[in-house]
């Protein structure tokens, strides 16, 4: 439908996983999505505004001065893990895991079902954004083996929200055989 009224690309959801996205490649034109093989997945967001409320005297967007344009906020866990927090265009705020997600080893498995865009979500990267796009390339150019990219990479090998045990277990999978199994 979508296609039809002019989209030229779509971007598959966060939460698909390996399976999830091999069916709807089965059944739509895979020429047609553009996945994300790489991102800091957003954990949550919230209309509370974190910069306003500790960096501003302000008491929202109409008269906070913005604190969220010239500082960085995490929030941090009970083991001292920084998750990044932004605020969008409408003083939302979104707080990401603080570990990237790659899906380089599923990257030559994805080509052989026709996909052929991709896309790296970059969140605070700077000087590690070139490197990381060549990484990418030269998995897709088959010069490189995606696992051994994410684990230079130090990112969470996953597609998707949920996969293994957590996921059977919820019974969000019935009758589903992996077909490429992934080590966990």
């Amino acid at each position: 439908m979508f296609s039809q009224q002019g989209l030229s690309r779509l971007t598959p959801s966060y939460d698909l996983d390996w399976e999830q996205l091999q069916a709807m490649l089965g059944r739509i034109d895979p020429g047609l999505f553009e996945v994300v093989i790489h991102q800091h997945m957003p954990m949550f967001h919230m209309e509370h505004c974190v910069f306003a409320a500790f960096l501003s005297d302000g008491k929202d967007w109409r008269d906070c001065g913005r604190p969220c344009d010239h500082h960085r906020v995490e929030l941090r866990d009970r083991v001292g893990a920084a998750f990044p927090v932004l605020a969008d265009t409408g003083c939302r705020n979104t707080v990401f895991n603080n570990v990237a997600q790659s899906a380089a080893e599923y990257l030559p498995r994805m080509r052989e079902l026709g996909l052929r865009h991709f896309r790296v979500e970059l969140l605070r990267e700077t000087d590690t954004v070139g490197p990381l796009l060549t990484s990418y390339a030269r998995i897709l150019a088959g010069v490189d083996d995606g696992r051994q990219t994410w684990r230079s990479l130090q990112a969470q090998s996953q597609l998707g929200v949920t996969r293994g045990t957590l996921r059977t277990s919820l019974g969000l999978v019935k009758g589903a055989e992996r077909t490429h199994p992934v080590a966990d």
